[in-house]
C-alpha cells in the first residue's frame, strides 16, 4: 500500500513543473427544447478567468470558438425572446475538443407579468417536464467523485434518496426504500435490461457497470412522481443518453482501471454531412488486481468485457437517423475443490459454483421533422439479458454432486415512438406508443432430499407482448408558474392486466432564488417474468407441475411528492424535499406468510415463490436534504441526508420493516483543484467521500432451532426486525491531468476504505461449528487509474 501512494505522489510532482500554453476548440450546436429546430443568431460566450471568447450560430445554429484556454470554464447564452442559459463546469483539455449540444427554452410573454428569472439550477434535468424529484449529471461527476469506479450507478447513489443496499460489492440504487426491481432503465429513448455484469434474475445492479461513462452524455436520474413517458416501473428512473462521436476530427481515448482496459475511438463518417462514430472496448483489468493480493470480498476473479457504439447520421433525406449499442459478457468461477488444508476444512459447505451473464442492446433511431414546431421520432431495439449457474457440491474427496442448474433468459423487441407538438410557448404535448415483444426461456433445477430428485422450479419458453401509451400535457402559465399533466397506460397481453396511471406537477417560482413543486404519480409494474412462471408441485410422487401465478397482476405505488429550492448564491443550493408512497396490489402468498415481492432484490439470486396474490400492501416516507455547491474556483461539495421509513405487509398481516429500510443514509463529498505548471495548464486534484447509512436488513437465524435440526432454520417471524451495525466508509481520490500539445493524461489513485472499517455484509450458519461466520465487506482497496487522450 505506502509502494503504491508513494510511487503515484511520485509521478504526480514530477509533472507540477513542466507545462506550457495550450488552446482547445469550443463548439457546437443551439436549437429550441422543444422543436429541435437550429436557433440562428444566438449568442455563445466562453467566460474565462481573464479574457471572454464569443461567437453567434450560423443558420444551422452551429457555432464554433477557437483558442480558448485550458482549463474549467462557464459558457453563456442568449437568444432573444428565449431564457438565458448558463453552463458550468466545462472542461477544456488540449487534446479533446469541446462540442456542446444547447438546448433552449422559449420565454413566455404576457401583458403585466411580473417576470421573476430564476437563478440558473446546474441540477437541473435535460428533460423539462421532470419538475420534481429528478436531476441531471455529468460525464465529470461520474470520474471525478472519489469511490465511483466511474460508474453512474454508484455516483447515483450520492444523491439525497438513494442508498446502495449497505452493499458495496454491487451497485444497486434503492430509491426511498423501494426494491431495486422498480428502477426503470431508458438508454437513448428504449427501455433495456440491468445494465450490469454479473447481473442475475433476481438483481438490479452488479459489481461491475456494462456503462461506459466516457459514451455517456449528460443524463437525468429521477427518484419519484416522474412524468407519463416513463412506466413500468415504480420507484425511479435512470434515463441515459449517449453523446455523438466528433464529427471534425478523429480522436482517441485510452485507459486502463477498475473497470477495465479500454480504448475508445470518435471521429467523421462524413465531414459535409456532420455524420459520425464513436465505439469502445473494454476487457476486465480485475484479474491482475486479484494477481497484487486485492481481494474482492466473497468474489472469485471475474472476467468480463464489452462493447458500446453509435453511429449518427444527422441529415439524411429521411430524417436524423443513428444506430447504437451496448453489450458485455462475464463469468467467475468459486472453486472450493482447489482449496486446501485449513482453508478447506474451514468451509461449512464446500461446493463449485461456476456463473456467467451477458447483456446486450442494438438499435436504431430516427427523428423527422413534421413542421417547424412538431417532430415525430422512432426508436427500435432489441435486447436481452441471460445468465447460467451450475452448483455441485463436494464431499471429502473432492467428488462433485450436482445440485443446482440454473439458465435464465429475457429477450425483448421494442418499438417506442413519440410526437411531439409545440403549439406556443405555453403549450406543448407528447403522445407517445411503446410495444414490446418479451420473450423468456427459463429453466431451473434443484436437489431436494426430502423428493430424493431434483424439483424443478421453472421450465418454460414462452412470448408475450407489453403495450405501453402515454400522454404528456405540458403548460408554462408565465415564466415563473410550470405545470404538467399526463396519463400512462400498460397493458400485459399475458393474462389481460393492467395500469392506468395518472402524473401531474406544479413548480412556482417565488422569486430568482427561492422555487417550490409538488408532484403525483400513480405508477403500475408488472412482475418479473420469472414470477409468472413459477411452478407449483402439485403431484410429488409423479412430479406434475402447475403454474400459479399466471394471473398476478401489475403492483401499484401512489407518489407524492413536496419540495423547496433555494439557490442560496450563483453556485450553491439547498434542496429540500418529503415524500409519501402507497403502495398495493403487491404480489403475496396465498397463504399468511412474511413474503412480498416488495423485497426482491434484496439477495443476488432470484426468488421463486407459487400461489401469489394481489393483496400486499406497503408504504414509504421520509424527508430529503441536499446542500450542493457547484464545482466553482476549484471547489466543490455535496452533502445529503435522507432519513425515511419503509414498512410492507404480507399475507400474514402483519406491518414489517422493508428489506430496504435502512432508515437513514447521509453522504458527504468535497473536492479541490489546483492549477499547476508554470502556464496554469494542468491540474492536481484531491476527493473525498464519506458515507454513513443504517445497515442491512436480514432474517434472523434461530441457532437453538439449526443446532437441532443439524441445518439452517431462519426465525421468519422475525424477519426484517433488526438490522446489521451502520454501515460507515471513508473514501479518498487524488488525481493528476497533464496538458501537452497532442495528448492529454490523467494519473489517479482511488482508495477505497482508506480506514478499513470492517462493515457487515451478513451472517451465514455453519454446522460444523454450531455457530454463525460473519462475512464483512470490501476493506482498504486502492485502486489505481492512468487515461489518455490523444
Amino acid at each position: 500500500m505506502k509502494r503504491i501512494l508513494f510511487s503515484s505522489l511520485l509521478i504526480l510532482v514530477g509533472f507540477l513543473v513542466q507545462a506550457q500554453d495550450f488552446t482547445q476548440v469550443v463548439r457546437g450546436t443551439v436549437i429550441d427544447q422543444e422543436t429541435k429546430q437550429p436557433l440562428i443568431g444566438a449568442t455563445v460566450l466562453v467566460i474565462n478567468d481573464t479574457k471572454t471568447f464569443g461567437a453567434s450560430t450560423d443558420e444551422n445554429g452551429k457555432f464554433k470558438i477557437e483558442k480558448v484556454s485550458l482549463g474549467r470554464k462557464t459558457v453563456r447564452i442568449t437568444y432573444i425572446g428565449y431564457e438565458d442559459k448558463t453552463l458550468s463546469d466545462i472542461i477544456v483539455n488540449s487534446a479533446k475538443e469541446v462540442v456542446l449540444n444547447i438546448e433552449m427554452v422559449e420565454k413566455v410573454m404576457r401583458a403585466n407579468e411580473v417576470v421573476i428569472s430564476a437563478k440558473s439550477n446546474q441540477a437541473k434535468t435535460n428533460n423539462d417536464l421532470v419538475l420534481v424529484s429528478g436531476r441531471s449529471f455529468t460525464i465529470d461527476q461520474s470520474q471525478r467523485y472519489a469511490g465511483g469506479f466511474g460508474d453512474p450507478s454508484r455516483m447515483a447513489s450520492n444523491f439525497a434518496g438513494v442508498a446502495g443496499g449497505g452493499n458495496d460489492q454491487r451497485n444497486d440504487i434503492i430509491i426511498r426504500g423501494n426494491s431495486p426491481m422498480g428502477l426503470l432503465w431508458r438508454f437513448e429513448g428504449a427501455d433495456i435490461p440491468n445494465p450490469n455484469h454479473f447481473g442475475s434474475q433476481g438483481a438490479n445492479g452488479g459489481p461491475v457497470s456494462i456503462l461506459n461513462n466516457n459514451m455517456l452524455a449528460n443524463s437525468d436520474f429521477m427518484t419519484g412522481a416522474f412524468p407519463a413517458e416513463y412506466g413500468n416501473a415504480n420507484s425511479g428512473v435512470f434515463d441515459l443518453k449517449m453523446r455523438t462521436g466528433n464529427n471534425e476530427k478523429r480522436e482517441f481515448i485510452s485507459q486502463i482501471g477498475f473497470a477495465g482496459l479500454e480504448l475508445l475511438a470518435e471521429g467523421p463518417i462524413n465531414k459535409k454531412t456532420g455524420s459520425s462514430y464513436i465505439a469502445s472496448y473494454r476487457y476486465s483489468t480485475l484479474s491482475f488486481f486479484d494477481a497484487m493480493g486485492i481481494q474482492f470480498g466473497n468474489s472469485g476473479i471475474p472476467k468480463y468485457q464489452d462493447l458500446s457504439f453509435k453511429f449518427n447520421f444527422p441529415k439524411t433525406k429521411l430524417g436524423s437517423v443513428s444506430f447504437f449499442g451496448m453489450g458485455g459478457i462475464s463469468s467467475t468461477q468459486l472453486l472450493d475443490s482447489k482449496k486446501e488444508g485449513e482453508e478447506r476444512s474451514n468451509l461449512a459447505f464446500a461446493q463449485d459454483v461456476d456463473f456467467s451473464s451477458r447483456m446486450g442492446v442494438i438499435g436504431f433511431s430516427h427523428s423527422y421533422q413534421l413542421s417547424k414546431k412538431s417532430y415525430i421520432k422512432s426508436v427500435l431495439t432489441a435486447s436481452g439479458e441471460s445468465n447460467n449457474a451450475r452448483v455441485d457440491t463436494l464431499d471429502n474427496n473432492n467428488n462433485k454432486f450436482y445440485f443446482l442448474n440454473r439458465y435464465t433468459q429475457n429477450d425483448r423487441i421494442s418499438l417506442h415512438t413519440f410526437f411531439n407538438q409545440k403549439l406556443n410557448a405555453q403549450h406543448s404535448f407528447k403522445i407517445g406508443v411503446i410495444a414490446s415483444n418479451l420473450g423468456g426461456n427459463m429453466n431451473d433445477s434443484l436437489w431436494v432430499t426430502g423428493l430424493n430428485g431434483y424439483y424443478t422450479r421453472l421450465d418454460f419458453k414462452e412470448r408475450t407482448f407489453l403495450t405501453q401509451s402515454y400522454v404528456n400535457y405540458n403548460y408554462r402559465y408565465t415564466e415563473n408558474l410550470t405545470f404538467n399533466a399526463g396519463l400512462h397506460v400498460n397493458y400485459l397481453h399475458l393474462n389481460q392486466t393492467y395500469s392506468v396511471d395518472p402524473r401531474a406537477s406544479i413548480r412556482y417560482q417565488i422569486s430568482p432564488k427561492n422555487s417550490i413543486s409538488f408532484g403525483y404519480g400513480k405508477h403500475g409494474q408488472m412482475q418479473p417474468l420469472l414470477t409468472y412462471f413459477t411452478q407449483t408441485l402439485i403431484d410429488t410422487p409423479n412430479l406434475v407441475y402447475a403454474q400459479t401465478n399466471k394471473n398476478v397482476k401489475m403492483s401499484q405505488a401512489n407518489h407524492f411528492v413536496i419540495g423547496y429550492d433555494w439557490m442560496m448564491t450563483e453556485n450553491t443550493r439547498v434542496k429540500v424535499e418529503t415524500y409519501y408512497q402507497r403502495l398495493n396490489s403487491v404480489p403475496v402468498t396465498s397463504n399468511a406468510s412474511f413474503f412480498s415481492t416488495v423485497n426482491f432484490g434484496a439477495d443476488f439470486i432470484p426468488v421463486y415463490e407459487d400461489s401469489l396474490v394481489n393483496k400486499g400492501k406497503g408504504y414509504n416516507y421520509g424527508l430529503e436534504i441536499t446542500l450542493e455547491r457547484f464545482f466553482s474556483k476549484g471547489l466543490y461539495y455535496l452533502v445529503t441526508g435522507s432519513f425515511y421509513q419503509s414498512k410492507y405487509q404480507g399475507s400474514d398481516e402483519v406491518w414489517r420493516n422493508t428489506a430496504f429500510n435502512g432508515n437513514f443514509v447521509m453522504n458527504g463529498l468535497a473536492g479541490k483543484e489546483w492549477k499547476v505548471g508554470s502556464n496554469r495548464n494542468n491540474v492536481l486534484a484531491l476527493n473525498l467521500k464519506v458515507t454513513y447509512s443504517g445497515g442491512r436488513r436480514f432474517i434472523p437465524i434461530d441457532q437453538t432451532a439449526s443446532i437441532a435440526k443439524g441445518d439452517v432454520v431462519y426465525d421468519y417471524a422475525k424477519a426484517y426486525q433488526d438490522r446489521q451495525q451502520d454501515f460507515f466508509r471513508t473514501d479518498i481520490k487524488i488525481s493528476f491531468k497533464k496538458n501537452s500539445k497532442r495528448f492529454t493524461q490523467e494519473w489517479a489513485l482511488d482508495i477505497q476504505n482508506v480506514f478499513n472499517t470492517q462493515n457487515v455484509l451478513n451472517q451465514t450458519w455453519n454446522p460444523r461449528t454450531g455457530t454463525l461466520d460473519t462475512n464483512y465487506q470490501i476493506g482498504l482497496f486502492p485502486v489505481p487509474f492512468y487515461r489518455i487522450y490523444f
